[in-house]
């Protein structure tokens, strides 16, 4: 099996494997993505104190932990218990994972009636 080649700009005219050219231009556009954040997400119900397995985590952008809730109540108790869920995530995942939490209340969907 034959590999590509690539002629790059400071090769000389020389071939270079596509492999190499391409590895090189993915480091350069690459964004940084941690992947305890996926892990915090997947094993939500296996880290979290007993209190936020109301909630559902929607991901971690810029160290924010994003976290849906059904309703205000729940809303307002959590948001007096973030400091013990950061602690949790920390010790598990390790520092800077989340430095803060933001609840969201999504309110079911309501089914349309017919009016009749």
């Amino acid at each position: 099996m034959t590999r590509a080649k690539y002629l790059s700009d400071d090769d000389r005219g020389q071939p270079e494997e596509i492999s190499s050219v391409l590895g090189s231009v993915d480091e350069r556009v690459m964004t940084s993505v941690d992947i305890r954040h996926g892990a915090l997400v997947d094993e939500w119900l296996d880290v979290v104190p007993d209190d936020w397995t109301l909630a559902t985590p929607v991901g971690v952008k810029d160290g924010t932990l994003l976290v849906t809730v059904p309703d205000g109540a729940t809303a307002s108790l959590l948001r007096y218990q973030t400091t013990p869920l950061l602690r949790v995530i920390e010790d598990r995942y390790g520092a800077g994972v989340v430095a803060d939490v933001r609840l969201r209340v999504t309110l079911p969907r309501q089914t349309e009636t017919s009016r009749e």
